[in-house]
């Protein structure tokens, strides 16, 4: 359980922090809006669950 957990959360993590950066300089995205932070959150998740099921160590 611990590992996929630690599978999930860096790729999660990782996405969130420079997707999040990434997107702050776009000039007509509304980071702190509902709309936009699910966007970030759902590609972040995405990204996450990509981790747990390709990550082969």
């Amino acid at each position: 359980m611990y590992e996929k957990l630690k599978k999930f959360y860096k790729p999660f993590l990782i996405t969130y922090i420079l997707f999040s950066v990434a997107i702050g300089f776009y000039p007509s995205f509304e980071f702190y809006s509902l709309k936009g932070q699910s966007i970030v959150i759902f590609v972040s998740f995405f990204n996450g669950l990509l981790g747990i099921y390709l990550k082969k160590n």
